[in-house]
């Protein structure tokens, strides 16, 4: 590649990324990565009726992830150059076609001067035997194809997907709320609120990261994962008192031993919400069908999410704190924002039984924003450009890589992790 172009490349990735905008958030406003979490003893408590200052909100709940993906006009030289090259790749078939046809007009030609100079005869009744059998045999083939059966169709099985429950075996309940913990072996604990105050949270800390949740008012179980894997927790339901003031309805400390630790980020939680009739999770047996590697599973995913889904520019420049993607709403209309790419992606990854992490934190050089790392038990190419290229936990990028034109340049800022820090993990 021209000097000239991979200097028009850099250029035009460095715009895609510097443009980007954040959505109210700066990195003051968010709490160091998870770190490791040691064993504690298990403790409950019940309510406090001492008030809490917590975080201001615009709306409800803390910022959505979110970036503006950069016109694709800075490569426009790009296309010009691909169409010459393509251009003049065809030219070249047509004078390799062209040659190649010219020696067998010469030599029938030759054959038959040679015939009528030496005064014998053409005879051209074999001729016309051998091109009837020819067109006979032409025929017939033609005949073969037409008729023969069509391919069977591909057969499309919905899984039985991973479902989460409340079944309160472990709980802690308030006169407006509970905490549920019966699941957390599994990696996933639920909660709900349905007193009389207009807003409810739930915060969840492990070791040096906290994590906070809005909470629907009317009771609905909401489930989140213990995105720290094994250790000590510390969970409590707040109830709004007035502006930023809340008062403790429910809390509980224990300590998590999941028994698969990977299988967290297999279940729907209440940002990668999905069952087995979900849309989201038909598309992703449509796309895998009759694949069986976990390779070409993730790829037909990605490639699917990335060509048919596209940014949506309209609710990035108005999303509101507190939104919360949901894939089925996405799949409908087909765009969405880098929050929506990494949710569809693990929610059709999990449906296919790949765990799939979805990510929010930066992405260099100072983005605020969500993307997927999928876990496989091998490497391999997802698309022509993007390589996993371990075993393990492999970051994908579906916003930035539906967003670029030049899929190589974007696929090697994808591949390096040095471009992305994670903060929480949903």
């Amino acid at each position: 590649m021209p000097e000239k172009h991979r200097i028009k490349i850099a250029a035009a990735l460095a715009a895609l990324l510097v443009i980007s905008a954040v959505s109210g958030c700066t990195s003051g406003d968010i709490p160091s990565a998870p770190a490791a979490v040691t064993s504690g003893q298990s403790t409950t408590s019940q309510t406090d009726s001492s008030a809490e200052e917590l975080p201001p909100e615009t709306d409800s709940g803390e910022s959505a992830p979110e970036e503006t993906v950069a016109s694709t006009d800075a490569s426009s030289d790009f296309s010009a150059d691909i169409s010459a090259d393509s251009t003049s790749e065809t030219a070249e078939t047509a004078e390799t076609a062209e040659t190649s046809e010219t020696p067998e007009t010469s030599e029938t030609t030759g054959e038959t001067e040679s015939a009528v100079s030496s005064g014998q005869s053409a005879e051209p009744q074999p001729a016309v035997t051998q091109t009837t059998a020819a067109t006979t045999s032409a025929t017939t083939a033609t005949t073969a194809t037409t008729t023969a059966p069509p391919a069977p169709p591909v057969e499309v099985v919905i899984p039985d997907v991973r479902t989460v429950s409340s079944p309160k075996t472990d709980a802690v309940t308030a006169d407006s709320g509970w905490i549920d913990l019966s699941n957390k072996s599994l990696g996933y604990i639920s909660a709900a609120y349905s007193g009389s105050s207009k807003r409810a949270k739930l915060r969840i800390k492990c070791g040096d990261a906290t994590y906070d949740y809005d909470l629907k008012t009317d009771g609905t179980a909401q489930y989140f994962p213990l995105s720290c894997g094994s250790g000590s927790y510390s969970v409590i339901l707040y109830e709004q008192l007035e502006g930023t003031k809340y008062a403790r309805a429910a809390e509980t400390d224990f300590t998590a031993a999941v028994a698969d630790e990977v299988g967290i980020f297999l279940y729907p939680n209440d940002y990668v919400m999905f069952g087995k009739k979900s849309a989201c999770v038909k598309k992703a047996a449509e796309v895998c069908a009759e694949k069986t590697d976990v390779i070409e599973k993730i790829a037909a995913v990605f490639e699917w999410v990335t060509d048919n889904i596209s940014y949506d520019y309209d609710l990035a420049a108005t999303v509101q704190s507190g939104y919360v993607p949901d894939p089925d709403t996405v799949l409908s209309r087909r765009k969405g924002i880098c929050f929506d790419y990494a949710s569809l992606v693990s929610a059709m990854l999990r449906s296919q039984d790949i765990p799939s992490r979805l990510v929010v934190g930066y992405a260099s050089p100072d983005i605020y924003h969500a993307w997927n790392e999928v876990y496989t038990p091998e490497t391999g190419w997802i698309t022509a450009e993007l390589l996993l290229a371990s075993k393990g936990y492999n970051i994908v990028d579906a916003t930035f890589y539906a967003g670029s034109s030049d899929k190589s340049a974007i696929s090697a800022y994808i591949s390096n992790g040095g471009n992305y820090s994670a903060i929480y993990y949903y």
